[in-house]
């Protein structure tokens, strides 16, 4: 019986190293067997579009990088014998293929039913012109003398630069004066910030109606005790955003704002601390004017830090008139001890608060819109705050005076107005400091008395606004209900609002007029 199943077993272990050698066999077969390619002239590439175009691209600037697929619907594998850019090397493009860079690549080799990637970017030269100019080339494949192409084309825009590297022991790439002749900045093209331009103490930089001013990430203005007046007009506004062109960045906040990023020694090891500040940050100015402005997608919009002038005087560090500060990843205004005096004013949808004036200062507000219905992640902060101190580390209170704020016909409110426990409205004050402050006609959503008396006149409370829109940025006035009607007792002194339209007999709450004729004021 032993012998019987030793013979079987034997018999088995030669079948089973039969299979193995078949098996090894095949393999050797299958990596010798040459692999096979279509050379029929007819076999065409298919792309993922024909055309690759790039928006608008500041000169001396490399662009974000788009990619083309290279498909081979065949079931053969094709061969590409070339890969170029029509304009070789002297083009303003670069393409990389499957990882390989350069103007020229040969023999590209491409599985049955499978694909590529090629990738391209462009920088631009500059074109000695004030208008957006066309760069274009022909990206040529060349298979079984085949010949086929994608179009490659750009729009580059010359520009100002201003400022450059900078680091945490030199944190000011550029410094505005009227001595270097940088101190105006005209429209004739747009002007495209790098790390921290500074106006220093005494000078004044004048920013042209029409600007377009393009600021990279971590950049933006320091005003040090000195003057920005930035002076767009109705239609020929002066715009502040970030420097990505691209449709994927029109409404992506936190792309610009001052930022430093510095190593520090936390006691374990190196880290690093981002100090963050606005994206136009005034400290201290004896009079700054914005007006008719568009501020974007930053991370802090505008703040004013420090009063550079008199809490008795009729005069504010600055004022702020007819203009947005819209999709900030922070505070959109935020004002530190800092006076500054706003009218037809639109702060909307902030990562944080609308507006946060903190630490005391001198604020008076008329017919301003604070209005937060941002929804790119939860929010923390009320739309508006009033506050007049601050705690340290050590929760310590340091406390400054509110001197004379006045706050009519506006709107503070949210979409976060319909949750238990929250305020959008909120005044936050340390008993040990004055605080002088009146609110008239305006509409908030807090759980905070604003009982009529000598702080607040005729409010309206939890009562949602009528807006068009907010959510997606169309803050104008839907209807007109009671709580929407503000006081020409209080009337700011325009007679037109945030966007040029009379108020003619109904004085709104917030920066816009209502018209009931005008059946398209919410498109």
């Amino acid at each position: 019986m032993l012998t019987q199943l030793c013979r079987v077993d034997m018999m088995n272990n030669n079948k089973t190293l039969y299979a193995f050698l078949l098996l090894g066999l095949s393999f050797v077969l299958i990596c010798c067997r040459k692999e096979k390619f279509t050379t029929d002239s007819s076999a065409k590439l298919e792309f993922s579009r024909d055309t690759i175009f790039f928006d608008t691209v500041f000169s001396t600037i490399g662009s974000t990088t788009q990619y083309l697929k290279v498909y081979n619907r065949h079931n053969e594998s094709i061969r590409i014998s070339e890969i170029s850019l029509e304009n070789g090397t002297n083009s303003q493009y670069r393409i990389n293929v499957d990882g390989t860079d350069g103007p020229l690549q040969t023999d590209i080799e491409i599985l049955p039913n499978d694909s590529i990637f090629v990738f391209v970017e462009v920088t631009v030269d500059p074109g000695n012109q004030n208008i957006p100019f066309i760069v274009e080339d022909l990206l040529h494949f060349t298979t079984n003398g085949n010949e086929q192409q994608v179009v490659l084309q750009s729009w580059g825009q010359d520009a100002y630069f201003h400022g450059g590297l900078n680091t945490c022991g030199d944190p000011i790439s550029e410094v505005i004066s009227n001595e270097n002749g940088n101190n105006f900045w005209a429209a004739d093209k747009p002007h495209v910030v790098y790390g921290i331009v500074a106006v220093d103490s005494a000078e004044t930089l004048t920013i042209e109606a029409g600007s377009q001013v393009y600021c990279h990430g971590k950049s933006g203005i320091y005003v040090y005790k000195g003057s920005i007046n930035i002076l767009g007009q109705q239609g020929n506004e002066v715009v502040f955003q970030g420097d990505r062109l691209e449709p994927a960045y029109a409404d992506l906040p936190g792309q610009w704002g001052i930022q430093l990023d510095c190593p520090i020694d936390d006691g374990v090891g190196q880290n690093i601390a981002s100090i963050i500040r606005g994206g136009i940050w005034i400290y201290e100015s004896p009079g700054s004017i914005i007006q008719h402005a568009v501020i974007k997608n930053g991370n802090m919009g505008i703040q004013v830090d420090t009063t550079g002038v008199a809490y008795t005087s009729t005069n504010f560090s600055v004022k702020i008139e007819n203009t947005k500060i819209l999709n900030m990843a922070g505070f959109g205004l935020w004002g530190q001890n800092g006076s500054i005096k706003g009218t037809n004013v639109l702060v909307g949808n902030c990562g944080q608060a609308c507006a946060y004036l903190g630490f005391g200062g001198k604020y008076h507000m008329d017919n301003c819109t604070f209005a937060n219905y941002w929804s790119d992640n939860s929010r923390t902060f009320p739309a508006f705050v009033l506050n007049n101190y601050y705690k340290d580390q050590e929760e310590y209170i340091y406390s400054r005076p509110l001197v004379n704020c006045q706050f009519n016909n506006c709107i503070m409110y949210g979409n976060n107005a319909q949750l238990e426990d929250f305020n959008e409205f909120l005044i936050d004050t340390d008993e040990s400091s004055p605080s002088e402050y009146v609110f008239r006609y305006c509409l908030v959503d807090t759980d905070q008395s604003v009982e009529e008396g000598v702080s607040f006149v005729s409010m309206v409370n939890g009562i949602g606004p009528a807006l068009c829109d907010p959510a997606n940025f169309n803050f104008q006035v839907s209807a007109n209900p009671s709580s929407m009607i503000g006081n020409v007792a209080n009337a700011n002194p325009f007679n037109e609002d945030i966007d040029g339209n009379p108020w003619n007999s109904l004085w709104m709450k917030g920066c816009y007029a209502y018209d009931p004729s005008d059946s398209n004021h919410c498109d």
